[in-house]
């Protein structure tokens, strides 16, 4: 049976026959609730609360089946005891309600969890965990990092990594769960649900140990659970569904509604299951997280301050105006130095400047806090919209934008430079030089005319200006492109159509009017790589790495950490991938310090191997048969039982599967790879070849290296089958690591590290080689080297170089879910211990 419930929408009543508790029907029916939101939560008493785009927050009102509004602006709620939520604003700033009026408790926080027990966790802005102490009024930090936050039924909490991990602490260590999420949330029924990294509605099945697909909704970023155990999910449009309903049948204590008398939300949708009946019009509030931030007086084509007047309005009858910040600004260009550190910049037509660090990680510049706050995803190439949302290309060429609440994949398209203009244009070159304009749908890139670009710079009319892979800057409006006389390593062209360089000899230049490319004075810094923004101030990144303002751009900066918080997918995706050519700005020599700890091993001598699996787990095996297993609550290898441990066999190399599965290539007998099981060994083979490195991607597919003489080839074997069949015909394989989205790394028989490109194995750096001897590639992506000369290395996709780490390993690499390296060093002899570290996070 479902259950009608009324719904005040502007003014009318209408039925609304869509909610049925899940006890009662298909848990798959769904139906919308009104209202638009961002962020929800909801307690074991009922009590239900929501952030809605615009940052207002309301509360449920079970007797009347709609939202009313209390005090306040939050970019993150939860419900706590009674009427007592706690909420994140867009500054990070968290506040307690106290029934009357919001108290501030900290600073600096991302996430924040509660329950009807008094139970209060934060996650700070740098992954540190705290739990607040109501008696001491303080808070006190325990072990591990979140992204995001909820509280079980015993009162301790889970978590969501950055790298979507879900983990849950019992008081003592972190326990791995299967599976990657935005969101989680828990009911009082026990019920535990996830908004896996797709988007999809999962519930936790404990006796099967998996997370099961609730269908019905699909790019959910938020959810709750109610008493009875339904959901509540919001989809990345701020649209609200649940598939049961929190009803006046509920029993439990209604909370004082201090906000009784405020008028009824604006934007409550009433389109979905409503009786037949006259409808009033209904507002419908914008779907946007984030609208884009205008500057004072500024007026953007299209939006809603845009001040167009009519033929006989204005000065003269004058219909056009000026957008100032495409008036090139007459100040002198001082560079301030910001003493932060960035590998390349880029900077959107309101004033927001993006950047990637060594590693690829994404930077937005915060003016409030004069630093540059982390941003989510992982690019090599990245360009800014007018409306201040980024672009960017992954380390394998695939094409990503920003929509302000997830990063999208342009699906099919590869490049290896992006740029957007600011009327729209948004511009793509390939490893082979060509350009290509992104269509008006945003769907697919279409070639135009213009060859052999290496870099690209859009104009504000969508003029492409290109640097050609011979280094001279060109514009290509027309067919040849216009050359000229000047080499560049790094292009940019601001709102104002300024046109900024950054020289073959290091050099900042401007075109000028008579069409020569003039210097800037940059005193006391080389630069490096150059973006401009609003009215032609441009920012640099100089050789030391270090970033130089001309401007800071006011903007309101208000809604920044809510549009990263509320940021789901990744900049992973699947399909093909291109080469990404390597711009000077690899001049820069990143070099990482990295503390490390050793872990203790149980009596173990001689040397070991290790592997590390997707959902966390580490283990080793030694050459005297022993197997062992990181246990993280003991913080040491401990042994374990398995049949692969046998005296008679010794093992080329060891791998974890996030199912359990351990997979191990025997070198002391021909031609055998083992898998255990469920303590069920079975053996896999290639008629003719000796297997070695086994290593399981973090999708369940398995590859090995298999030799025959002097020829070593890769092979794979799906995850739903039995059969390893031959990955490529490149037979010098000799080490082999896998990432997610089938990212194929591998060291070859002559040491050079390679990359799959889709077709081929290429160098990597490209520009140049990198010899190892080690590889491993971790569940989040990260790659790392061991070198020939015994130094570990991390791969720095933006840099298109390996970066120095400050450790010299003798043994093996792992790298675990995390990205966190592992490294061995072997002891002298066989009854001498190895020893084992791991990097601290």
């Amino acid at each position: 049976m479902k259950r009608c419930f009324r719904v005040l929408v502007s003014g009318i009543w209408f039925l609304w026959a869509g909610l049925a508790v899940a006890q009662e029907g298909d848990s798959s029916s769904w139906a919308q609730l009104p209202g638009s939101a961002l962020d929800i939560s909801i307690n074991e008493d009922g009590q239900a609360y929501s952030v809605g785009l615009d940052g207002v927050l309301w509360r449920w009102d079970k007797p009347e089946q709609r939202w009313r509004q209390m005090s306040g602006k939050f970019a993150r709620i939860t419900a706590a005891i009674g009427n007592r939520p706690w909420a994140i604003n867009a500054l990070g700033e968290l506040s307690q309600y106290n029934g009357l009026w919001w108290e501030p408790r900290e600073v600096d926080v991302l996430d924040v969890a509660a329950d009807t027990h008094g139970n209060v966790y934060i996650a700070k802005i740098n992954g540190d965990i705290w739990k607040w102490y109501a008696l001491r009024n303080e808070w006190q930090p325990i072990a591990g990092t979140a992204k995001r936050l909820a509280i079980g039924k015993s009162g301790l909490p889970w978590a969501i990594t950055d790298a979507a991990k879900v983990r849950a602490y019992d008081g003592d260590v972190w326990r791995t769960y299967p599976g990657r999420a935005r969101d989680i949330a828990f009911g009082a029924t026990d019920v535990v649900a996830m908004a896996d990294d797709a988007g999809l509605v999962r519930i936790w099945l404990a006796a099967r140990k998996r997370w099961e697909i609730i269908d019905g909704v699909k790019d959910i970023v938020s959810l709750a659970v109610t008493p009875q155990g339904n959901i509540w999910a919001v989809r990345n449009d701020g649209l609200i569904f649940a598939n049961g309903g929190l009803t006046i049948d509920d029993t439990s204590d209604e909370a004082a509604d201090v906000s009784a008398t405020v008028p009824r939300p604006k934007d409550a949708r009433a389109q979905v299951n409503v009786a037949d009946a006259p409808t009033a019009e209904v507002a419908l509030a914008p779907v946007d997280v984030a609208p884009s931030a205008v500057a004072p007086d500024v007026v953007v084509p299209g939006s809603s301050n845009t001040e167009a007047t009519s033929s006989g309005g204005g000065s003269g009858g004058n219909n056009t105006f000026t957008d100032p910040v495409t008036v090139t600004t007459t100040d002198t260009i001082v560079f301030v130095n910001t003493l932060k550190s960035a590998a390349s910049l880029a900077i959107g037509g309101d004033g927001s400047v993006f950047g990637l660090d060594g590693a690829g990680g994404v930077l937005r510049w915060s003016n409030r806090r004069n630093d540059f706050e982390s941003f989510p995803g992982e690019l090599v190439r990245i360009t800014v919209d007018r409306e201040g949302n980024p672009w960017g290309i992954s380390a394998l060429g695939r094409v990503f934008r920003h929509t302000g609440t997830l990063w999208k994949q342009i699906t099919g398209a590869t490049g290896s430079d992006i740029s957007a203009g600011y009327d729209g244009t948004v511009l793509l070159t390939n490893a082979a030089g060509r350009i290509f304009r992104l269509n008006e749908a945003q769907t697919r890139f279409e070639m135009i005319s213009g060859t052999g670009a290496s870099l690209i710079a859009t104009g504000p009319d969508g003029t492409p200006w290109i640097v050609r892979s011979d280094r001279l800057v060109s514009r290509c409006d027309t067919n040849p492109c216009k050359v000229y006389a000047q080499k560049a390593k790094s292009i940019a062209v601001g709102p104002d159509n300024s046109v900024y360089i950054v020289s073959t000899n290091n050099l900042l230049m401007r075109l000028d009017q008579d069409g020569k490319f003039n210097r800037v004075q940059t005193p006391g810094h080389t630069p490096a790589s150059v973006a401009v923004g609003p009215m032609g101030y441009p920012w640099l990144v100089s050789d030391k790495g270090i970033t130089l303002s001309s401007k800071f751009f006011d903007r309101d900066e208000g809604s920044d950490l809510m549009v990263a918080n509320a940021t789901s997918g990744d900049t992973v995706g699947t399909g093909e991938t291109d080469q990404v050519v390597s711009t000077e700005a690899s001049g820069i020599v990143f070099r990482k310090n990295m503390r490390f700890t050793t872990v203790p091993l149980d009596q173990i001598g001689g040397s070991v191997e290790i592997g590390a699996g997707p959902d966390g787990s580490v283990i080793i095996s030694a050459y005297n048969e022993d197997f062992e297993k990181y246990d993280e609550k003991r913080k040491k290898f401990v042994k374990f039982s398995s049949n692969l441990a046998v005296s008679s066999r010794l093992y080329s190399g060891i791998d974890i599967a996030s199912n359990g599965d351990i997979w191990a290539a025997e070198t002391s007998q021909f031609g055998v790879l083992y898998r255990e099981r469920d303590q069920v060994v079975t053996e896999y083979s290639v008629s003719g070849f000796d297997p070695g490195n086994p290593t399981v991607a973090p999708d369940g597919t398995v590859y090995s290296i298999f030799n025959s003489g002097s020829d070593y080839y890769l092979y794979s074997k799906a995850e739903n089958s039995e059969e390893f069949k031959r990955f490529d015909n490149f037979s010098q394989v000799d080490v082999v690591g896998v990432g997610p989205g089938n990212d194929i790394w591998i060291v070859d028989k002559n040491n050079l590290v390679r990359q799959w490109n889709g077709s081929s194995f290429e160098l990597r750096p490209k520009r140049g080689s990198q010899k190892a001897s080690k590889l491993d590639v971790g569940g989040n992506g990260t790659v790392y080297i061991i070198d020939t000369n015994n130094t570990l290395r991390k791969w720095n996709g933006a840099n298109d170089s390996f970066d120095e780490v400050n450790i010299e390993p003798t043994g093996e690499l792992a790298v675990d879910a995390d990205g966190r390296p592992w490294v061995t060093f072997n002891g002298a002899f066989s009854n001498t211990p190895p020893t084992i570290k791991r990097a601290i996070d």
